[in-house]
């Protein structure tokens, strides 16, 4: 133990570049591969930390399936097998709603998201309830409210108790807050939402209003696949009004796989990629793999500066077992030592804007399985990188080292150049995959979506402020700024998502259709130049009709339908068709556009519209000022957000965002390591090859000649790898394009210009390294030898 004690400390003093250069280079890859084990744990653990098995109930096969029921049809679904222990319906997305109460002896407003849930919903999702009782579920007078909010209204005072009103799409409600609890961690599909409990009446006979998920949890050794039938025979058996065509059979999929599912119709659920994940998982063990590759190579460059001590310590009595057991000690000493450098640079990272990269954040308290796991990887890495050095260094008997020629067997040759020809591929694919996730992020952005995104701000409204008298109101006090042009308004926010209201209605000649609606005032075609390629846009005097329609081109060619057809409006009776609009992105490019309609409402609505669009025509600063100043005066508490639409977009982009910011980073972080590893090599080869560059100079080789008989090596080691890269490359990204429905071509100049980037670099990589042992005196190179 001392021996390798000694030697281990002997190395490090004695090679302190190479020692430097193999530490950091280990430590930043097993940075590396923390942050991104902390992101494919986030993702591999979404929604799998409930306290029992919760299943979302689905009706459909294996290939398409949707999860939408009335609330008389999941009433009847819950009690559809004795299998099932509990159950819960809800909506499926949270909106926000306007919130006030008294504190302190005045009345304050806040913006919280809401989510409307069962009485059901504690027992299913394991609330964990740090004040008040799981109770508060069984009373729909009270809310539940998660912790963060809790503080953030009541700071360290009791929140149970409290006497809030909400205004929420059209309705005015007043509760008191009946538990607390905990927030659920950021990868669950639950909310963290202020959680309203249906009254016993809403929707109770409306079953053509299919607005809910129902989730369960069943009896232990229970099938989920003998629940779903029984499920299917107990629904056929009952009443099903409006649903006379429900033939398929109920399914009960585990909630941990719904994150992953793409097959399902109109998932409001949060979503992540299968493949995007792997892609991550597949570089984190590529930067390992990479920076195991170098600590090979820099331990073995270093061979002919050893090999005469190794050689005389086997000379006075030491065992050859000994000597290797003392450098693979080394090798693991260097990389535990790189690992705890990690954890520095790793700890470093969470106080920057590189913590907002990952999704569940950078902590080592939530991730302690990924500190553990990388601790044993660095340890194995230490174990395998060290044992061919190891053995390799004290392979040669001391009368070969005497002559010299211990150094470039073929064999040895083709190791060190199959290793570098592994990180010359990696680096290849990582550099095509990041610059076409690059390309495909700028596609998104900036491709025509159909309508007018620039200049456009978006404000929701609280309920009162959305009564179309207050609406109007709003929008003539606007306008007297000279930076607004004009204002509409819709239900929602257009392009911020991926799934809308959608409607089943029937056409006057009895024919089925479905599509995706945006109820929106009259003037917003033209506030987001949009373009009516058929027919005629809304106007005023619409207000005044019973509905009207703008379908878009897709719905048109879908259900057949022509400007002399009706379909059934909001109030069940028919609304004429004025126009078609030219289709456009109302959601996101991860998705075809499909059929949808721009609705008036007319008389009688159903519900206010509580999204206004702000088309601003000059200092969009000023504008901003002018819009706060003048919501503030028409309701002094309403706490004002505005939007503008290129801010829209980074949302709905977002997870794409930091996804390629993540791979983009990691990939040159990778080739940089390769980089490091030709340093090695370069070194290794400039070592051995001194005598023979000694004797081409004095035969009359210049500088070049020499600097290009080493260069010429790497040009046609970087030439196979890169045959090797591209089929690799293309078809991994042609994979990863297929999801979306708009995608950037797959150019050939991107593969090209990967190899020129990587043979600039190693290029000039090499040349630095060679010029030393290229200028040297040849005498010395001679007499060394």
């Amino acid at each position: 133990m001392k021996t390798i004690l000694r030697n281990f400390l002997s190395t490090l003093k004695r090679f302190k570049l190479a020692s430097t250069l193999n530490i950091l280079g280990l430590s930043v890859a097993f940075a590396a591969f923390i942050v991104i084990l902390m992101q494919v744990s986030y993702e591999r653990g979404f929604d799998k930390g409930y306290p029992e098995q919760v299943y979302r109930v689905e009706t459909g096969d294996s290939t398409r399936h949707w999860s939408w029921y009335s609330r008389p049809a999941a009433e009847v679904l819950a009690e559809g097998s004795p299998a099932i222990k509990a159950a819960t319906f809800g909506e499926p997305y949270t909106s926000p709603a306007f919130i006030t109460f008294e504190k302190s002896g005045s009345r304050v407003g806040y913006r919280e998201p809401v989510q409307m849930v069962s009485a059901g919903d504690g027992k299913v999702f394991g609330y964990e309830i740090v004040e008040g009782t799981l109770g508060a579920f069984d009373d729909y007078n009270k809310l539940i409210i998660p912790q963060s909010i809790a503080r953030k209204w009541f700071g360290e005072g009791s929140a149970v108790g409290g006497i809030v009103t909400i205004e929420n799409r059209g309705s005015k409600a007043t509760r008191e807050i009946g538990a607390v609890y905990k927030d659920f961690p950021a990868n669950r599909s639950t909310a963290n939402a202020v959680k309203m409990l249906f009254d016993p009446w809403h929707n109770k006979d409306g079953w053509g209003n299919s607005n809910y998920n129902l989730y369960v949890t069943l009896l232990p050794g229970a099938d989920p696949k003998e629940v779903g039938r029984q499920m299917t025979e107990a629904y056929k058996r009952g009443e099903k009004p409006d649903w006379t065509e429900q033939e398929k059979s109920i399914i009960l999929q585990p909630l941990e796989d719904v994150y992953y599912d793409m097959n399902a119709d109109r998932d409001f659920a949060p979503k992540g990629s299968k493949a995007t994940m792997n892609l991550l998982l597949t570089i984190a063990l590529l930067v390992i793999g990479i920076a195991a590759v170098n600590f090979v190579n820099f331990s073995t460059s270093l061979t002919p500066l050893r090999i005469k001590s190794i050689n005389t310590q086997k000379v006075l009595g030491s065992p050859v077992g000994t000597l290797r057991a003392a450098l693979v000690g080394e090798a693991v000493g260097i990389s535990l030592i790189a690992f705890g450098l990690a954890l520095v640079w790793v700890l470093l990272l969470s106080d920057t804007g590189f913590n907002e990269l990952i999704s569940g954040g950078i902590s080592f308290s939530v991730y302690k399985g990924v500190i553990f796991l990388a601790g044993g990887v660095a340890l194995a890495v230490g174990l395998v990188a060290g044992l061919y050095p190891a053995f390799y260094t004290t392979s040669f008997p001391p009368a070969l080292v005497l002559k010299g020629s211990f150094g470039m067997s073929p064999k040895g040759r083709k190791l060190r150049t199959a290793l570098i020809g592994f990180q010359f591929v990696v680096s290849l694919g990582l550099i095509v995959a990041a610059m076409f996730l690059q390309m495909q992020n700028n596609f998104m952005r900036n491709l025509d979506t159909g309508y007018d995104k620039d200049q456009i701000a978006v404000i929701d409204l609280s309920d009162e402020m959305s009564v179309p008298e207050r609406a109007g109101t709003l929008a003539g006090q606007l306008k007297t700024d000279a930076n607004i042009a004009d204002v509409a308004f819709a239900s929602t926010t257009i392009g911020a998502g991926d799934n809308y209201m959608h409607w089943g209605r029937k056409t006057r000649e009895g024919e089925d259709v479905d599509f995706e609606c945006f109820p929106v005032s009259w003037n917003f075609v033209q506030v987001m130049g949009l373009e009516v390629i058929e027919g005629r846009d809304f106007n005023e005097e619409d207000q005044t009709r019973n509905g009207m329609f703008l379908f878009n081109q897709a719905a048109i060619k879908r259900f057949n339908l022509t400007l002399d057809d009706q379909v059934e409006g909001h109030n069940d009776e028919m609304a004429p068709i004025a126009g078609v609009v030219k289709d456009f992105n109302y959601a996101s490019l991860r998705n075809n556009i499909g059929p949808m309609c721009l609705y008036q409402f007319g008389t009688n609505p159903w519900h206010n519209l509580p999204v206004a669009y702000v088309k601003v025509k000059g200092n969009p600063f000023a504008a901003a000022d002018h819009i706060k100043k003048t919501l503030a005066k028409l309701d002094p508490l309403y706490p004002v957000e505005i939007t503008f639409y290129d801010e829209v977009f980074n949302n709905l982009y977002q997870k794409e965002r930091k996804t390629t910011s993540l791979i983009t980073i990691f990939s040159l972080l990778a080739v940089v390591i390769s980089l490091v590893g030709v340093f090695g090599l370069v070194v290794f080869e400039t070592q051995y090859r001194r005598k023979e560059i000694g004797v081409r100079k004095v035969l009359g080789a210049t500088v070049a000649e020499i600097l290009a008989m080493f260069n010429k090596s790497f040009i046609r080691l970087v030439l196979v790898c890169f045959v090797v890269a591209a089929p690799l490359a293309w078809y991994g990204v042609t994979r990863w394009l297929e999801s979306f429905a708009y995608r950037t071509p797959v150019y050939w100049w991107v593969f090209a210009l990967s190899l020129v980037i990587v043979l600039l670099i190693t290029l000039i990589t090499v040349t630095i390294q060679s010029w030393r042992a290229a200028t040297a005196n040849p005498v010395s190179s001679l007499k060394t030898e």
